[in-house]
């Protein structure tokens, strides 16, 4: 009882921001506050996005469709990311804007909950088009926060933190995916599903509340920030206003456009990585669904073994990332993962699955933790948000390619050998990681040569 006062206490006092706090104190409480809201978002997200694949299907979604909820998001995040990056690089003062942008997505729940309520024809492409507009502010939001988050903690405590996020995260978002399963089971279709979409709404009030809590410094005035999106500096800048002729001008732009190595080594990377994780991910959906038959409530125990698993990695995973470097526990962690699909293709139960789960997510909770922190590293800090954004848009060009991959593979060749073709993508990319960091290695032995 003491102890749960205890933490109430310490929520209460986190907060309440005072202007009089010592910065390691405040870096404290800003590591805790990010937890809240962590746990704030994956709350409101968590009721409505692992069942909006089953609600689609209930509606008349054809397997092109359920390809499209993962497609459709990825395509109008390419047109959305960039100009956002460069948005959010322009704003001295970022969380407000993440706040807006935050609203934005969470207003389509309550449109995606109205949707049975329109002709039958018409339902899947209206989950469709809300699941794929709702990107557009949310991939911005997320940019934003990316951004925000990398100045609120500093790098050599980003491991540790991060990982008490997700970890946590994971624990509340399966409990509320379990509860939420099955409440809407019971509650029927469509009533369950409109009751917790409309949830999530109102559950984003607290998320963007408690992320106003952060209280967010700014080394200079927002009329004075960079308005150049790559980062050129203020030299840069300084040329291009001062009436030097257009070949300064041109070296300018190159100067503004040249990409750090390390950074484009990884991009490439993480593009075939992404474009083999995500080629089966509707194979996973209709697999369940249609061969296995799983409802609501096996969504929510597969949800709840990969959180078991993920609460065993992350600690593990954050120690790796430490003593190895983040880059070479992606590496490693990656590796892994060319396993799921194989479990999908000779597995005949849902009971195999979950059980498989607790691997995944203990997997899945390194190479989250590896790939967001080897992309904060990678990143100049001057034009982080716009970074962050031409790496997301990257990524974003495979997710667009990825499902419908998985879907053709699966027209062609039915779901086991389309399960074994995307293991062996998976494994293709763990090995592409492995030689950037070869390629990392010998260049980081170049440059100590060079200074000796």
């Amino acid at each position: 009882m003491w102890r749960l006062k205890g933490v109430v206490a310490r929520i209460k006092s986190d907060l309440g921001m005072s202007p009089l706090e010592h910065p390691s104190d405040r870096i404290e409480r800003h590591i805790r506050v990010n937890i809240y809201h962590g746990i704030c978002s994956i709350l409101a997200v968590n009721m409505a996005a692992p069942f909006m694949g089953i609600f689609a299907v209930k509606l008349g979604a054809s397997e092109y469709q359920v390809g499209l909820l993962s497609s459709g998001p990825a395509l109008v995040s390419l047109l959305s990311m960039i100009p956002g990056g460069r948005f959010m690089d322009k704003r001295a003062r970022k969380k407000r804007a993440i706040s807006v942008f935050i609203m934005l997505q969470r207003v389509f729940y309550l449109f995606i909950a109205a949707i049975p309520f329109f002709v039958p024809d018409r339902r899947a492409h209206l989950v469709v088009l809300a699941v794929t507009a709702m990107n557009i502010p949310a991939s911005i939001a997320n940019i934003g926060w990316q951004a925000f988050i990398s100045k609120v903690v500093p790098a050599e405590r980003s491991a540790e933190a991060f990982a008490a996020r997700s970890r946590l995260m994971n624990l509340t978002g399966t409990i509320v995916v379990l509860v939420a399963g099955r409440l809407i089971d019971i509650a029927g279709f469509p009533v369950g599903y409109q009751i917790f979409f409309a949830g999530a709404f109102v559950l984003s009030l607290l998320e963007i509340w408690v992320l106003g809590k952060v209280d967010e410094t700014v080394d200079e005035p927002e009329g004075n920030v960079e308005t150049s999106a790559a980062g050129g500096g203020a030299a840069a800048a300084a040329a291009g206003n001062s009436g030097h002729d257009d070949g300064a001008g041109s070296k300018g732009l190159l100067r503004r456009l040249r990409v750090p190595d390390p950074f484009l080594r990884y991009t490439l990377a993480s593009v075939f990585f992404y474009l083999a994780l995500q080629a089966p991910w509707p194979l996973f959906t209709l697999y369940q669904v249609k061969v296995l038959g799983a409802n609501n409530t096996w969504v929510s125990l597969l949800n709840l073994t990969n959180t078991s698993g993920s609460l065993l990695g992350y600690g593990f995973w954050a120690r790796q990332c430490r003593k190895r470097g983040n880059l070479s526990t992606l590496a490693i962690a990656s590796a892994g993962i060319f396993a799921i699909p194989l479990v999908y293709a000779f597995s005949k139960s849902l009971l195999t699955i979950v059980c498989f789960n607790l691997f995944t997510g203990a997997i899945f909770s390194g190479v989250n933790l590896a790939l967001f922190n080897r992309l904060l590293e990678v990143t100049p800090e001057e034009s982080k948000a716009s970074y962050i954004a031409y790496y997301t848009t990257a990524i974003n060009v495979s997710a667009i390619f990825a499902p419908m991959v998985g879907v053709g593979l699966l027209n062609l060749y039915g779901f086991r050998v389309a399960f074994m073709i995307c293991a062996l993508m998976r494994l293709s990319a763990s090995l592409f990681f492995r030689l950037v960091q070869r390629i990392e290695n010998k260049a980081s032995l170049r440059a100590q040569g060079a200074v000796m």
